[in-house]
């Protein structure tokens, strides 16, 4: 009898599936700080998010490991959450055009956990 593989989704926390406005800036590529990345930030929507991290949907290709600065922009928050995230993963979504990253945060402080549960009853 063929074996069959169980897929068991490993998360802690629950995603919540939410389109938000997030900035970025590369910090570090693949272990390497990045000296002259630009000033300017660049913005992108997410897919969904959890209190472990994002999936953020971008035309720029990243490198697993890269580093990215975010602020990403909460209904109802008068400033948006600044924090560090790392690329776990990268996959091209052909139908979109974009790459979805998922990435998980290195840094997120106690009233950002609060923020991102707050969504969960907003759903």
């Amino acid at each position: 009898m063929p074996q069959g593989e169980i897929f068991s989704d490993k998360r802690k926390h629950p995603r919540i599936e939410k389109k938000l406005k997030v900035a970025y800036k590369l910090m570090k590529s693949a272990g390497e700080d990045v000296e002259n990345f630009t000033a300017e930030k660049k913005h992108v929507i997410s897919g969904d998010i959890s209190i472990c991290g994002i999936q953020l949907l971008c035309d720029e290709h990243f490198k697993f490991e890269d580093v990215l600065r975010l602020d990403i922009y909460l209904d109802g928050e008068k400033k948006p959450l600044a924090t560090f995230a790392e690329v776990k993963w990268i996959k091209k979504d052909e139908n979109l055009g974009k790459y979805r990253l998922g990435l998980e945060f290195l840094v997120l402080k106690e009233d950002h956990i609060d923020a991102i549960k707050r969504l969960e009853n907003q759903l």
